[in-house]
């Protein structure tokens, strides 16, 4: 079967929205589908809670009912959210930032939310789904997405089976994954 592959590059040049317009857009899409057998990764050696969700206006209270009335909805409570139709795999190193964001309570309470650490000299960064993959520089960080200059891609799939790109990057993911205790 053909598969329809899209890919996107975006650069930062140490600020603008494209990128966390692209990733609010992703990543929104994912709460909208159904319940997924295929986990989400998240991968970086730095990760940290940030503003993702501008919800000033409500604009995203329905997908956030827990988050529904505050005015902007964090990384942590998207991926609490996203936990309720996926499994969340958080790839990450040993460091304090990482260690601070694994332990957010509302994380430390999802049922579907785990994190593994990793060797330091780990500098894997991506977010992949059934739907998408972001590679790129960016490390999932409020700096990573609105501050430091970046270059991610952003490949889309659609077909019966996952696209290559996607299959793939699942492959290494789910191998790297098992290595790590």
């Amino acid at each position: 079967m053909q598969h329809n592959l899209k890919s996107r590059d975006i650069w930062t040049h140490g600020g603008g929205w494209p990128l966390p317009d692209l990733l609010r857009s992703a990543l929104a899409s994912l709460l909208i589908l159904a319940k997924q057998e295929r986990a989400a990764y998240f991968a970086s050696p730095w990760i940290t809670d940030f503003e993702l969700f501008d919800n000033r206006f409500r604009d995203f209270a329905a997908l956030f009912p827990r988050a529904g009335e505050e005015p902007w909805v964090r990384f942590s409570d998207y991926l609490a959210a996203l936990s309720g139709k996926f499994d969340v795999r958080i790839i990450t190193t040993e460091n304090d930032r990482s260690e601070a964001f694994a332990n957010i309570p509302v994380l430390k309470n999802a049922d579907r939310v785990t994190f593994r650490t990793t060797e330091s000299k780990f500098h894997e960064k991506g977010i992949l789904a059934p739907v998408f993959y972001i590679e790129g520089s960016m490390n999932i960080t409020n700096h990573g997405v609105r501050v430091r200059g970046e270059k991610v891609i952003y490949h889309s799939g659609s077909g019966k089976n996952l696209p290559e790109k996607i299959a793939g990057a699942y492959l290494e993911f789910d191998r790297h994954w098992k290595t790590l205790v």
